[in-house]
């Protein structure tokens, strides 16, 4: 009979307690470790990152598995002894310049300072883990730079309302070089890393309704009764970064960087897609339809991410046109979880605010309207999918639920002179996908490609 399971300290898998050593990683509660770069096994910096099992060094640089209690997740941490901040800048270039980046086997988190050392955190895939590959790029020289530029402040702008300035530094580390979007509960800014020297997108917790901002930087509550409200937001602004950072190594969604404090509020640093959302793409267009092959493009990577998302229980709670980017280089991603949720969850959500009335399924306006999730599942997302294949088949939004609840005729249809191949097929289709009562709906991802493939063949 297999003993019970525990926590392993050098790598945070579940192993056996009756075994006297952890069969992913060798480590041994009993044995003593010494220290290396002065860091031992089972330190903990900052309240957030507990250190794990020596993975690899080389003789001026050593990789620790480390977990981060914020993010939920463990990944590695390379130092280099003596401390040299311009090689950990080129080991991060190097590798992501490596094989290992190829199909998001490797991710870049961040260059920043844990326990008075700076370190380059960088999460592997499970299945592409290689001690002999992270070794080579100990051992390989890097080349030398004779300068590493920084960005120097951008010109000022106009800003918008209570957004931060353009060329705010936020933890010393990001240059807000741009707004690029506001929600009811946060900011989203263009920045970029002066460390690694790339873009990134930064989402700031700030709901609006409840806070200001004082000196143009720091967010303060407006009046004592929003304070639950606050906290109870700021929660769940946290378990946006965890959710996400389940899906570091999938494919088509934005990955989550870190997560960090600053000017008394939260904020979370995010992969910036370069691109425009298919809902601006349709104003550009003049809300001309797209065709079907080019809706299966568009959505087929789609479908490929919720099929990892669901795997893990979770749903998106939020698909729209306005969702879904477009990559300069043509690749469709699905960002923003910030209404992401477990489908056995019943804590309170904050769902009535994500809600778009157009693509959101019947169920989201109970849980809007209780408060707690309740009968949400994939499903719900394959609602808010049809509702989009609607949108980008014919150029115009889709009848939201209230209507179609209060109207004689619940089934949605296309409307009098749209034409194209399997016209009817593709009705039927998004109306499966749409249906009202969650029994006659689609249950599957794999439902749902299954149809839009026999209908463009």
């Amino acid at each position: 009979m297999m003993g019970l399971s525990k926590i392993c300290r050098g790598c945070f898998k579940e192993w056996v307690k009756e075994d006297t050593a952890c069969s992913h990683c060798g480590w041994e509660p009993e044995q003593k470790y010494e220290a290396v770069l002065e860091w031992t096994i089972g330190d903990l910096f900052e309240k957030r990152y507990m250190l794990g099992m020596l993975y690899c060094q080389s003789p001026d640089a050593a990789i620790w598995r480390i977990y981060d209690t914020a993010l939920g997740i463990s990944y590695f941490a390379l130092r280099t002894a003596p401390e040299d901040e311009k090689r950990l800048y080129l080991l991060a270039e190097q590798m992501n310049k490596s094989d290992l980046l190829l199909d998001n086997q490797i991710c870049v988190m961040a260059v920043k300072r844990i326990g008075e050392k700076m370190v380059l955190l960088f999460s592997v895939l499970e299945s592409a883990k290689n001690v002999d590959a992270l070794e080579h790029i100990l051992s390989e020289k890097t080349q030398s730079q004779d300068e590493w530029n920084v960005w120097s402040k951008p010109k000022d702008t106009p800003q918008k309302e209570q957004t931060l300035p353009t060329g705010t530094s936020l933890n010393d580390r990001y240059l807000i070089l741009d707004c690029i979007g506001i929600g009811g509960f946060g900011i989203v800014y263009l920045c970029r890393d002066m460390y690694l020297q790339r873009f990134a997108a930064v989402k700031e917790y700030f709901p609006a309704e409840w806070v200001n901002r004082e000196e143009q930087q720091y967010v303060t509550v407006k009046k004592s009764q929003f304070l639950v409200s606050y906290q109870f937001g700021l929660k769940s602004f946290y378990q946006e970064a965890k959710i996400m950072a389940k899906f570091i190594h999938a494919p088509h969604i934005a990955t989550i960087y870190d997560v960090m404090e600053a000017n008394d509020t939260a904020y979370l640093v995010m992969e910036y897609i370069s691109g425009i959302s298919i809902g601006r793409e349709m104003r550009r267009r003049d809300y001309r339809p797209y065709h079907p092959k080019e809706v299966k493009e568009i959505l087929f990577p789609v479908l490929e991410t919720l099929s990892i998302i669901h795997e893990k229980r979770i749903i998106h709670s939020d698909i729209s046109p306005g969702n879904i980017i477009r990559s300069w280089e043509g690749e469709p991603f699905l960002v923003d979880m910030g209404a992401a949720k477990y489908t056995s969850g019943s804590r309170p959500v904050l769902s009535a605010s994500f809600l778009k009335p157009n693509y959101a399924a019947p169920e989201q306006y109970q849980t809007a309207k209780e408060g707690i999730p309740k009968n949400e599942g994939p499903w719900t997302d394959l609602y808010a999918l049809g509702a989009t294949a609607y949108y980008l088949l014919t150029g115009q939004k889709p009848p939201d639920v209230i209507q179609r609840l209060k109207g004689i005729k619940t089934e949605v249809a296309f409307p009098k002179g749209r034409r194209f191949k399997k016209k009817k097929q593709w009705m039927n289709m998004i109306n499966h996908a749409m249906a009202l009562e969650i029994r006659e709906r689609m249950q599957s991802v794999e439902e749902f490609e299954e149809e839009m493939k026999k209908l463009t063949e």
